[in-house]
């Protein structure tokens, strides 16, 4: 009677373990069933975060604004030397306008400013956004002040539209240009400027991650437009 005791009990830890596993097994098998091992929308937000930052480093450029007032008394064009040492940015690009908003020629040589006017007061833009002009020969003028200095980073119109072309033309080159990962595609809409738009099919009953930035867009004529974009990953 001991000895079938003893074999009983045996018999039902073995019975228990048996059952302990299919429970165990069954646990593990509903976890992987319904709860998935990663979130896909936690995913495309990191994705969508970091295109941003690859999208805003790609087409960003600088621009400077202050304002000069030149006593100049000769009859063509005068330059004057800009203290490099009170400037943020390098010295790329010019434009410049009178008070009545009229572009005048003008054009950087090193931290010379050549000015083709007789005028007194001017506002002067410097960026590598703007074309250059061709003028030289102009007059020293040391008497002269400057004010009102403005620099900050902005977003250029022609890097923009130099993307868009790639977006119709080399849209994987374009990816790996903003570090995308191969699975996810993209599309970036510019609202207040629909010409750049970046746009292609999205497939049905995908998931689509998009976040809205607001950035200022300088076009090569000194305007500056506020434009909101939505940036969308799947």
């Amino acid at each position: 009677m001991t000895k079938k005791s003893k074999f009983g009990k045996i018999g039902a830890a073995h019975l228990e373990m048996i059952i302990s596993f299919i429970f165990f097994m069954g646990f593990i098998f509903f976890l992987f069933t319904t709860i998935q091992p990663y979130d896909t929308t936690t995913l495309s937000s990191s994705v969508v975060a970091g295109l941003y930052d690859s999208f805003e480093e790609t087409i960003h450029t600088n621009l400077t604004n202050i304002f000069l007032r030149a006593n100049y008394n000769g009859s063509s064009c005068f330059y004057i030397q800009f203290p490099d040492k009170f400037f943020k940015y390098n010295f790329t690009n010019s434009l410049v306008r009178d008070i009545n908003d009229t572009e005048i020629i003008s054009e950087f040589q090193g931290n010379n400013l050549n000015i083709n006017s007789t005028g007194v007061f001017y506002k002067v833009s410097i960026s590598p956004e703007f074309n250059t002009s061709s003028l030289g020969g102009c007059d020293l003028l040391t008497n002269y002040s400057l004010g009102s200095l403005i620099e900050r980073r902005v977003s250029s119109y022609n890097s923009l539209t130099e993307m868009s072309d790639k977006y119709t033309n080399d849209y994987e080159g374009l990816k790996q240009d903003l570090n995308v990962p191969e699975v996810f595609d993209l599309g970036i809409i510019c609202h207040e400027l629909p010409e750049l738009n970046m746009e292609r099919l999205i497939p049905r009953l995908v998931d689509v991650v998009s976040r809205d930035y607001v950035l200022e867009v300088l076009k090569d004529n000194g305007e500056v437009i506020n434009t909101r974009f939505t940036i969308k990953v799947w």
